[in-house]
Parts: C-alpha cells; structure tokens; sequence
C-alpha cells in the first residue's frame, strides 16, 4: 500500500532510524510479533488519518501512543524496515478496519489519563486567592525647621 508521506511519518521514521536496532523484529507467528505487527499497522493507520485535516490531532496522539507501544513492546524493533514490511501487506481499503480496531486503544488510554486529572467526585473547587494587598505607604518623615 502506498500511504503518502506525512511529515509525522517522516519524523517517526527519522527518530527510529537514528536509534540504534540492536534487536531484529520479534519473529513472526509469535504472539509478540503478531502485537508488534498489530501495532506497526495502527501506527501507519494513524499517519493515513493525518492526511485528513480535521483528525491531524488525534492521529498526532494515536502515532505517539503506538510509537510508544512499540518502544516498550519490542525495544530495538528497526521501525522503517517494519513499516516497510506492514506496508507491503495492507491496502487502502483495510484502514477502516484498522482505524475501528486501533481508535478505541487510544480513546481507552486518554480516557484512563484524563480520569487520573480529574477531580474526586463532589469535590468543591478550590477558592480563588485573594487579591495582594498594595503595601502601605510609608509615613511622611517631618522636616527639620
């Protein structure tokens, strides 16, 4: 499949080229490479859904949530090589499909985020400070006659 180019996925590809892959890909078949697969494919679905301007921040997000799966997941993955190779495997028309498999991961992670920010239920929000008070001018000192 060709996806054209982004400027994220430009960027995503330079990162992963200039850190070291010490690690070749989890080998396939494996339930690790399979997940490692499976997020290769999310993250160029994520770069896809850029090209549509009114999703460029939610694909902004999902690229880095999968960037990050994939860090941890399988940490000297050689990042082009495995776009390259999902690449190879898609087309256009899986995207939908892949977008409805990937979205709710993403809209699941910043859903637990934001309940962390969140204030407790029936918590009262915290007064407004006080204004600072001027210092008071200092008292006139009386000239000598």
């Amino acid at each position: 499949m060709r996806i054209p180019s982004t400027p994220l996925l430009a960027a995503l590809m330079l990162a992963a080229a200039v850190t070291p892959s010490a690690a070749a890909p989890a080998a396939k078949g494996s339930a690790q490479g399979d997940a490692v697969g499976a997020d290769v494919r999310c993250l160029i679905t994520m770069a896809a859904l850029g090209q549509d301007k009114t999703r460029q921040q939610a694909s902004v997000i999902g690229a880095y949530f999968f960037a990050g799966r994939l860090s941890a997941r399988a940490p000297g993955l050689n990042l082009p090589a495995a776009i390259k190779a999902q690449e190879a495997q898609m087309n256009p028309q899986q995207l939908p499909a892949e977008a409805q498999r990937c979205g709710p991961m993403v809209q699941a992670a910043m859903q637990g985020l934001s309940a962390g920010f969140a204030p407790p239920a029936g918590a009262q929000p915290a007064p407004a400070p006080k204004p600072a008070t001027p210092p008071a001018a200092p008292a006139p000192t009386p000239t000598p006659k």
